[in-house]
């Protein structure tokens, strides 16, 4: 049946429209920092995750109200979603306008990767939720922001990939590899029978659970051998235990591009990481500092990798825990003056222990440092690196309060 001329000029109307508004959203226009999860939070691939991981089904799903009704009109109208609003959908409709229509992928893998995604989330490491388109539109926006990280490009290849892929094969990430259109033909199976044959669900869902096992296995598991120290990473204000953040987080990088003081960075593959942790948002202090009265990671997180915290509720979380190297300080070891690290510290965390001339040296009280950074960020030590360097916690917690 032929389509209407003014149905399909609509149709791309309205495609480019929001195209350009989740453009702006994710670069940060001039609008409400909590925009620029507009898109992410949208996608019920990334709610469902997030409520397996976090085993918490009530307060996951009442915060996720927009993807409950992006699946509420999918079993109403299949991949409307898809043909309508998804941003990253219109970017690989673009090129497939003038595709050579070959054959790259010839069977369709979404279904597997839609099963390994929910398998490995009841497991507690759903790494191939970087498969999630919406997701994966927001990813490139750290860099567009100022943020030159390499590690920003790894995980944001995967889109400029595809869109080269479909100048030969036509939608080859929607029709063959995005899980969450799957999903969307799922909950549309009552209506439209012949969109999955049972005996393609049958196997992608054997196949996709079969892959779960091993992908949390790698993304949890660090050999020994390359264990190179003990490490923590220091972790957005919010977050659970180390595990269950990169569990959760989906790697859109929401929190990298609301972040005022630019301290939120992506961590690099290391030999004290596991796979799972790759990639990940963690605070960086040689960039930048936690500021106190700022809250604004927590507020924009769509899949609940970091819990929604009031700036109250911020400025009394433990992130990480400071720790002076009195090998580097120019105060216990050259017998200069130099107490920076406590001028700047806005928690009053740094105590004063004084030398037999009467020198001040600095000496951090561990359960008042809120680990924000501001001593490692201002520390003028230079000949033995940074005298005072923030370490990561394996749970954060509410520090005890300081006194004015």
């Amino acid at each position: 049946m032929k389509k209407h001329p003014l149905l399909f000029w609509l149709r791309w109307l309205v495609r480019l429209s929001l195209l350009a508004l989740a453009v702006f959203f994710a670069l940060g226009g001039p609008l409400p920092y909590w925009l620029g999860r507009a898109f992410p939070a949208l996608s019920p691939l990334a709610a469902i995750s997030g409520a397996i991981v976090n085993r918490a089904w009530y307060t996951t799903l009442y915060w996720s109200l927009p993807p409950l009704i992006v699946l509420a009109l999918a079993a109403w109208k299949g991949r409307f979603f898809c043909r309508w609003i998804c941003p990253a959908g219109t970017l690989h409709a673009l090129p497939a306008q003038i595709s050579m229509k070959t054959k790259v992928f010839k069977h369709r893998i979404n279904g597997i990767f839609f099963w390994a995604i929910i398998g490995a989330s009841a497991i507690g490491l759903p790494s191939l939720l970087l498969l999630d388109p919406l997701a994966g539109f927001n990813r490139l926006t750290p860099w567009a922001n100022g943020i030159h990280d390499v590690a920003v490009l790894i995980p944001g290849l995967i889109l400029p990939a595809f869109l080269i892929l479909s100048f030969f094969q036509p939608l080859v990430w929607c029709t063959h590899v995005c899980p969450l259109g799957y999903a969307f033909d799922l909950v549309h199976l009552r209506r439209k029978k012949t969109l999955i044959k049972q005996d393609e669900t049958r196997r992608a869902v054997l196949f996709g659970l079969g892959l779960a096992v091993p992908l949390a296995f790698l993304g949890k598991y660090v050999p020994k051998s390359l264990r190179a120290s003990t490490e923590l990473p220091i972790l957005p204000p919010g977050a659970k235990n180390p595990e269950q953040f990169a569990a959760a987080c989906s790697r859109c990088y929401a929190c990298v591009n609301a972040c005022p003081t630019h301290v939120i960075r992506i961590g690099m593959p290391s030999s004290d990481r596991s796979l799972g942790q790759y990639f990940q948002p963690e605070l960086n202090h040689m960039k930048g500092y936690c500021d106190e009265f700022c809250n604004q990671c927590s507020q924009v997180c769509p899949t609940s990798a970091l819990n929604p915290l009031t700036v109250d509720q911020k400025r009394q979380r433990q992130i990480g825990v400071a720790k002076v190297r009195k090998e580097a300080c120019l105060a216990w070891t050259d017998g200069e003056h130099c107490m920076v690290c406590q001028e700047f510290c806005p928690y009053l965390a740094i105590d004063t222990d004084e030398s037999k001339d009467g020198l001040p040296r600095p000496v951090v009280n561990p359960e008042i440092c809120r680990g924000c950074g501001f001593c490692q960020n201002q520390c003028p030590a230079i000949r033995d690196g940074i005298a005072i360097i923030v370490h990561g916690v394996e749970r954060q917690g509410e520090a005890r309060n300081f006194q004015w």
